[in-house]
């Protein structure tokens, strides 16, 4: 699904109603059908309190009120501006409130904070996308008493009120919604943080929007959804085979972590791989051998047996021809000769190679070598790594992390994962999505040895390299909320997601 900025909304906007014909009235009575139905299904209210600005999506509000009222629920309506400052399609759609509406002038918010939270639903119909700078005065002060109840569910029309990334910025008021029901498109403030925190439940709605508009090439921009995850995963005929499923090696581990490789391991071996190769040097055999019965095992041997090094290369041979894909980084430490085998197995591989870990450590200074691959890679940094890798610092990266993952992925020509809260996927034609699944479970080491395991199975299945990185991150990413329902996140661990891989692709089929 597109994800759009302000101002290509306003584009889409202005070439529906004025190229296309379509009347900003029905928009707007569509936009206030939608949020109706979506209050009517979860609520069913008896009462509502609608709080509304003087623009367009107190328009939407109005009508919101009209059609709540009309369905037998008992609507109050707390204006935050007088009536007579209203313009345009806002001003149509409040003059036809009908009577049974309740109107109160309230720009101190006073007579909310007595009867409005005592509602079976709030709804926010204050301000749009439309926000500058910082929110102020009677719209502020409504956002704050609405933050305040804690009783009635908040449904926010089109944005949660003060949703910008300039008010956030400045400390501003921003209303918390339970659920938010945007029109066309997500808005690129509710589908990152910090402004993600604020949406609550997500629902679209294109209100009638031509098409071409909403899936325009232009917006490069996306956010997973769950049935474009669906579409990606292969297959699996009846007459299928281990063979038909495609063969991973894992390249992993070093003295001590061998648990890297091992969660790796298993999280590919759940991925619908048929065959999983596990090279590790001797030191980490014995712990792979415990937990992953069902991986084929190659112990390395090396000079130090704590270590690999460029003897690997040989040991493996004709293996790194014979495989679909190839996982490298898990655990294999930073002693230099293990760089040097990193450095080497990126001119070795021709197949796609995704780089985890202390593999993209060893790439610090180095990622020329990455322009240099003709095969697909996939780069999967957290922040501090994705610092190492770009020369950015952390704050700069975090500060915008689409600009970030975009310009590395083009730049370098990979496929790139910025993990973290809404992790950000981009290709190397500039086009990124956004993840919506996980939680906080997942901020322990080892979570990302189990990502990494399930991109390079569905990358072996021959999965395209960005598509392997989209489904990867949001399956892994529904298993971890998955497991939410049974742990609370504090005593999650990766073992937890793994095992519910199963669970997650069994709700993503439905």
């Amino acid at each position: 699904m597109r994800v759009v900025t302000e101002e290509q909304m306003r584009e889409i906007d202005r070439v529906a109603i004025h190229e296309r014909g379509i009347p900003s009235l029905d928009l707007m009575e569509r936009a206030g059908t939608a949020c109706a139905d979506v209050i009517t299904e979860l609520h069913a209210p008896k009462t509502a309190a609608v709080c509304a600005g003087k623009g367009n999506n107190a328009g939407d509000g109005f009508v919101v009120a009209r059609l709540l009222s009309e369905r037998g629920v008992k609507v109050e309506l707390f204006l935050s501006i007088p009536p007579e400052e209203l313009r345009g399609d806002a001003l149509a759609n409040f003059g036809r409130l009908p009577a049974g509406v309740k109107q109160t002038l309230d720009p101190e918010a006073e007579a909310f904070r007595l009867i409005g939270s005592e509602a079976d639903v709030i709804v926010d119909a204050l301000l749009g996308t439309g926000v500058k700078g910082l929110v102020r005065g009677p719209m502020a002060e409504m956002i704050r008493r609405i933050n305040e109840v804690e009783s009635s569910p908040v449904v926010a029309v089109d944005i949660p009120s003060g949703l910008s990334d300039e008010n956030l910025a400045a400390g501003g008021e921003c209303v918390h919604a339970g659920v938010t029901v945007t029109f066309g498109l997500p808005k690129r403030p509710m589908v990152i943080h910090p402004g993600a925190e604020f949406v609550g439940q997500l629902v679209v709605d294109d209100i009638g929007f031509p098409e071409d508009l909403l899936c325009d090439e232009a917006l490069d921009l996306n956010l997973t959804v769950q049935g474009e995850v669906l579409d990606m995963l292969p297959e699996r005929p009846e007459d299928s085979h281990k063979g038909t499923f495609g063969h991973l090696l894992i390249i992993a581990g070093s003295a001590g972590m061998g648990g890297a490789a091992a969660m790796t391991a298993q999280a590919a071996v759940r991925s619908g791989v048929g065959l999983v190769t596990v090279a590790v040097p001797r030191a980490c055999l014995s712990c792979i051998e415990t937990h992953v019965l069902s991986a084929v095992k190659r112990p390395l041997g090396s000079k130090s047996s704590d270590h690999l090094d460029e003897s690997a290369l040989d040991q493996l041979g004709d293996l790194l021809d014979s495989v679909n894909a190839v996982v490298l980084g898990p655990g294999i430490g930073l002693a230099p000769k293990t760089k040097r085998l990193v450095h080497a197995l990126l001119e070795r591989v021709s197949v796609p190679l995704i780089i985890d870990a202390d593999g993209l450590n060893a790439l610090e200074g180095e990622t020329d070598r990455l322009r240099r691959r003709h095969a697909p890679t996939i780069l999967t940094p957290h922040p501090k790594e994705m610092s190492r890798l770009s020369g950015s610092e952390v704050q700069v990266i975090q500060s915008d992390r689409i600009a970030a993952a975009r310009g590395f992925a083009s730049e370098i020509g990979v496929t790139l994962v910025l993990k973290g809260a809404r992790s950000v996927i981009a290709d190397p034609g500039g086009d990124v999505w956004i993840n919506p699944t996980g939680n906080t479970g997942l901020a322990k080491g080892g979570s990302g040895d189990v990502l990494t395991g399930l991109i390079g199975g569905l990358a072996a299945q021959g999965l395209p390299a960005t598509q392997a990185a989209i489904a990867g991150v949001f399956w892994h990413g529904l298993a971890a909320d998955v497991a939410l329902e049974q742990l609370p996140p504090q005593v999650m661990v990766p073992d937890d997601v793994i095992g519910a891989l199963g669970e997650a692709l069994r709700q993503l089929a439905e």
